[in-house]
């Protein structure tokens, strides 16, 4: 949920990458021939729930790009 992402704009064919990207890998992919630019907003967002059904306990973890909530009963 909290790796670095990245995504194709399908406007202009640039890379949209999240700045914690490592600078090497985003030279990498400069030097491929890739446009790398800053995305406008988040690039996606996620909720999850993990059960642990010997313990009886949900423990949840939201997105910190954007708002959001993981809730469970």
């Amino acid at each position: 949920m909290d790796a670095p992402r990245t995504m194709v704009d399908p406007d202009d064919d640039a890379v949209e990458i999240e700045g914690t990207v490592p600078q090497d890998i985003q030279d990498a992919l400069t030097a491929r021939g890739h446009r790398l630019k800053a995305p406008e907003r988040p690039i996606g967002g996620s909720q999850a729930i993990w059960i642990d059904w010997e313990q009886g306990v949900l423990t949840g973890g939201s997105d910190p790009r954007k708002d959001g909530a993981a809730m469970g009963y």
